[in-house]
């Protein structure tokens, strides 16, 4: 789904990476990670096609949707 909304825990999950790893890249403007669409409750989501778009430009392997 190109509009899916994620959070930080599910791009770790995706990509297999920690949820702290995703706060890393999100709050270093040097990676070009994607600006985080909303927060949802406590929770920051990001747009899932943006974030696979940077995760395959960046070498990781998207481990697809739940």
């Amino acid at each position: 789904m190109a509009d899916e909304l994620v959070s930080g825990a599910e791009i770790g999950r995706r990509l297999g990476v920690s949820r702290e790893a995703v706060r890393k890249w999100a709050k270093q403007p040097t990676k070009d990670f994607p600006e985080p669409l909303a927060r949802v409750g406590r929770s920051v989501v990001w747009n899932w096609a943006q974030v696979a778009r940077w995760a395959e430009t960046n070498g990781f392997r998207s481990r697809g949707a739940a």
